[in-house]
């Protein structure tokens, strides 16, 4: 088990220990289990490390809008949300371009981090999860010491980011129009952003 600084010198380390399975990575929320998407061995290890089976769309972080729309069926009011309120702590679920090992009942819960490190990591290798750091029956956390208590060594390679914000993504299900959690981004803005007010 090896822990590193949240650092973009790293970023080759980081990719490096990506293919030998999650790693625990700080975002601008919480921390997360990433690893690339098109690793399906490393994807399916992560729902096993966090002992559930996955029946909502996954979470992906993606470079950016060109990126997400590769993936992602777009309407008009997904975009304008998209580009104004992303790279930031905000979940999209969108339906799926795609069939994939990765996409779950056809959605995708898309991403795109304010953190320039994950953004680096996602530039070199293509998309990746960026789903919570916790065992199901343990909270989602913003301290890493918490988080390698959960896991231990099943994990190889911790990014240590310091303490985090620690309050979850906003996520809004751009299929239903509907809001499923509110981070901070509101659903004022959200709205205000889909129908062009802002």
């Amino acid at each position: 088990m090896t822990v590193i600084k949240a650092d973009i010198a790293n970023v080759q380390q980081i990719i490096d220990g990506m293919e030998r399975g999650p790693v625990v990575l700080p975002t601008e929320t919480l921390y997360a289990l990433a690893v690339p998407i098109s690793n399906k061995s490393g994807y399916d290890a992560v729902y096993k490390l966090k002992n559930v089976k996955m029946l909502s769309a996954s979470p992906v972080g993606f470079y950016g809008l060109r990126d997400m729309e590769k993936y992602c069926l777009m309407d008009e009011g997904t975009k304008r949300i998209a580009r104004k309120l992303l790279p930031g702590p905000l979940t999209l679920i969108i339906k799926s371009k795609v069939e994939a090992h990765w996409v779950v009942n056809e959605r995708i819960a898309a991403r795109i981090s304010s953190s320039l490190l994950v953004r680096e990591i996602i530039r070199k290798v293509g998309p990746i999860t960026m789903v919570g750091a916790n065992i199901r029956g343990f909270r989602s956390s913003a301290n890493l010491q918490e988080i390698m208590g959960q896991f231990g060594d099943k994990i190889k390679l911790y990014v240590d980011g310091g303490e985090i914000s620690g309050v979850p993504s906003t996520i809004y299900d751009c299929t239903t129009k509907k809001l499923l959690r509110e981070g901070t981004i509101t659903l004022k803005s959200i709205k205000e952003a889909e129908n062009g007010l802002r």
